[in-house]
């Protein structure tokens, strides 16, 4: 009888992640508009634009999301080492720069007494902003465009292309004025 072949075992993927870094009420919101973030000028021009264009404190609950990437470890080293540690780390410097950047861009918010969630999200931006943005059921959805040009657009694929062909509410992708 010969003995079945050791496996390693497989790491798996973390279930999604989605953290509520902040709230502030003050009123029963009649729209819920999610702007998508990332830290770029565009993301801070998107929003910006949104406080001057659509957003109205009266009525609307705006939700901040950030997605943070999974952590890549890139395995060079002997095959029986464990990263485990080293992944941790990634993941906590990421978790706390996403969180930052939320409180950040809630804080701008603070100014025009609006109705603030903020929500870091984990993983593949495209799939886990739509998951969110249908969750919190939005009624809109502002963001920046990061002037990928058509042949990056073919290969990295842009998030605002996948949201505005796979959402069923308005998308607003703003470009910045002097792109």
């Amino acid at each position: 009888m010969s003995a079945a072949p050791a496996t390693a075992p497989v790491p798996h993927e973390p279930k999604t992640v989605h953290e509520e870094v902040h709230a502030h009420s003050h009123v029963d919101p009649t729209r819920t508009v999610c702007i998508a973030i990332d830290g770029s000028k565009s993301s801070d021009y998107a929003l910006s634009w949104a406080v001057k264009h659509v957003l109205k404190p009266e009525t609307d609950q705006v939700v901040l999301l950030n997605v943070r990437p999974l952590p890549r470890m890139a395995m060079y080293g002997a095959p029986f080492l464990d990263y485990s540690k080293a992944f941790v780390e990634v993941e906590e410097a990421n978790k706390k720069a996403s969180h930052e950047l939320l409180l950040e861009y809630a804080k701008r918010l603070e100014p025009y007494n609006m109705h603030v969630r903020a929500i870091a999200l984990r993983g593949d931006a495209r799939e886990e902003l739509l998951f969110k943005i249908e969750d919190v059921k939005a009624d809109l959805v502002v963001m920046g465009s990061r002037g990928l040009g058509a042949v990056s657009r073919t290969f990295v694929g842009s998030v605002s292309d996948y949201l505005v062909h796979n959402l069923k509410v308005p998308v607003i992708v703003t470009r910045l004025p002097e792109a």
